[in-house]
């Protein structure tokens, strides 16, 4: 009977740890906070040129509440526009790389979960599954793209995270 227990202890005790990891809150990327790396992230530039092409960076930052959303609302999601600012056409070797969104010396990083033309003058890239900050707050977003193999960093500031309901 006794080792009957003992083996049965050896196979719940390891499922419960199992079972408990999966509750976590999920991300996509990773959350790091590291004020050093988050001050080198917002001394990105705002407008930056490169390739002769002027770019500027958008953002849409939220959360969902709707009902059919997770308690407590969804994970934060984010699209982010490279926009050029003059309007000539972003070829094909401009890549969309990472997102960083700061809050504090907080750093959801993450790669992008697709990528799209949307305009000739204008890339848009996406990515979910991030922290559960806001809504009603504002962070920083660093877009890390590539060019021919030369990658830059811009800058957008204080961007709102907004709320679905």
């Amino acid at each position: 009977m006794l080792e009957t227990m003992k083996n049965t202890l050896l196979i719940l005790i390891p499922l419960c740890l199992i079972i408990s990891a999966c509750n976590k809150e999920k991300y996509g990327g990773e959350v790091t906070n590291d004020p050093v790396f988050a001050q080198v992230l917002k001394s990105a530039p705002e407008h930056l040129t490169a390739d002769n092409l002027n770019f500027e960076l958008r953002t849409s930052l939220w959360r969902d509440f709707m009902p059919v959303a997770e308690e407590n609302g969804s994970p934060l999601m984010a699209v982010n526009e490279l926009i050029e600012m003059d309007s000539l056409a972003i070829s094909e070797v401009v890549k969309l790389k990472k997102q960083y969104v700061i809050h504090e010396h907080k750093i959801w990083t993450t790669t992008y979960s697709y990528m799209k033309q949307v305009d000739d003058h204008v890339l848009n890239g996406g990515a979910k599954g991030g922290p559960k900050w806001g809504p009603g707050i504002a962070v920083d977003v660093v877009c890390e793209f590539e060019i021919a193999g030369q990658r830059y960093r811009i800058l957008a500031k204080s961007q709102p995270i907004e709320g679905t309901s």
